[in-house]
């Protein structure tokens, strides 16, 4: 299996992996987390997970995932608000 996509949180997770289902694309979702430390995993990666597919579907995958996340951020609002400086 190979990492496709590297989301930030669960939902975005099990959303890209049910895009990948859906088009025929068996994949899998693999959570960086530690159940028992909230939020530990979290400050050493910076992402939630990860979504895998095989090697011979990756292409395929990565040009669906492309698509969807140019819409999302088309759907997105701009509401002229920066976010905050860490």
């Amino acid at each position: 299996l190979k990492a496709v996509y590297r989301p930030s949180d669960e939902f975005m997770a099990n959303t890209v992996r049910d895009l990948f289902e859906q088009n025929g694309i068996p994949a899998m979702v693999h959570s960086f987390q530690i159940p028992a430390y909230d939020g530990l995993a979290r400050m050493m990666r910076p992402v939630w997970g990860e979504v895998l597919v095989e090697e011979a579907d990756w292409d395929k995958a990565k040009e669906l995932l492309d698509g969807f996340l140019a819409e999302q951020d088309a759907q997105s609002p701009d509401t002229g608000i920066e976010p905050p400086q860490q």
